[in-house]
């Protein structure tokens, strides 16, 4: 009886010793997909404003259209303005004038004093009044042009192509300057912007592709750079990122991409003596392994060469005594 009861025990450790089977990572494995909110913004976004004080005399370009580089945004009255450039002219012309006279007068005056009728304090003098005519007329001619600059910045033009976005005031309203007249904003260069957990920011910077995903539509983006500061209320960074298709400002949608690290799934994860881990073939025998960073329910990132092998079938029945964890 005792030898039977002996033949009964070793049997049974058996069958318990080969009641699993065992699969390399590189099956178990899994990639998640991650994702977080972006949205399309321009590159190039302005208050477009009044730069010279008039009323507004119009206002050619309406909401959501698109002008190309250097299209006329808005026009002030320029009549006041016309006035000063040419009172700037007028000057200049006067000045020219008295400038010839005195060429003139120095000319006899040098040709008199060659002849001894004329003083070197007076042939100084002649010359000194011809450089201040000519520093006066060198100032006149920078007040045309200063005059030229205001009557041109009574057209406001687009300073690139773009779409108006929102305008801000009427025809008929006094402007000065500094007045806001529209919102205007580029439709060519545009970037994604997208809010990133700052847990999952080396994820994503590891994904080797990015998608923004809008709708049905799924464009591909380049990764341009990550900002280092994060947001206070949701602990989030921005990524920022190029589309490589063409896309409107103002599109929202979520940024995705898969993890380049391999995740053990949750249903691997098992508890034993109160720790989360998973269960490790090693010389030939399963032994359990501590997962510290890991979350009952979740998957969690585990480094493991691809045909490392895990117990399979018969994982859920394995147990241990309380000093057997592997860490």
């Amino acid at each position: 009886m005792k030898t039977l009861w002996a033949l009964l025990c070793l049997s049974s450790v058996s069958l318990s010793a080969a009641a699993w089977t065992a699969r390399p990572f590189a099956e178990v494995a899994v990639y998640p997909e991650f994702s977080a909110p972006a949205e399309v913004v321009a590159v190039d976004e302005a208050k477009i404003a009044a730069e010279v004080s008039g009323r507004i005399d119009s206002l050619p370009v309406r909401v959501g259209e698109r002008v190309d580089l250097g299209a006329e945004l808005a026009r002030i009255d320029p009549a006041a303005y016309r006035v000063d450039l040419a009172r700037a002219q007028a000057q200049v012309a006067l000045l020219a004038s008295r400038v010839h006279l005195a060429e003139a007068q120095l000319a006899q005056t040098e040709a008199l004093a060659a002849r001894g009728f004329v003083s070197s304090d007076g042939l100084r003098i002649k010359r000194t009044e011809l450089a201040v005519l000519q520093s006066e007329l060198a100032a006149a001619r920078q007040s045309v042009e200063a005059a030229r600059l205001q009557l041109s910045r009574t057209v406001i033009r687009a300073p690139y192509a773009g779409v108006v976005r929102e305008r801000l005031a009427s025809v008929g309203d006094l402007a000065v300057p500094g007045t806001a007249l529209l919102v205007f904003a580029a439709d060519e260069r545009v970037e994604v912007h997208a809010r990133v957990p700052a847990a999952q920011i080396e994820s994503m910077r590891a994904a080797g592709a990015w998608y923004l995903v809008a709708g049905t539509r799924e464009l591909p983006l380049t990764l341009l750079r990550v900002s280092p500061l994060l947001s206070a209320a949701g602990q989030a960074q921005v990524a920022v990122f190029a589309p490589r298709d063409r896309v409107p400002p103002g599109l929202a949608g979520a940024l995705r991409w898969v993890s380049a690290q391999p995740y053990l799934p949750a249903s691997w994860v098992l508890q034993r003596n109160g720790v989360l881990g998973v269960w490790r073939v090693r010389d030939g025998r399963p032994v359990f392994e501590a997962l510290p960073q890991a979350e009952a329910g979740r998957p969690v990132p585990f480094a493991l060469p691809p045909d490392a092998l895990l117990v399979d079938e018969g994982r859920h029945a394995l147990d241990l005594p309380a000093d057997e964890v592997a860490r």
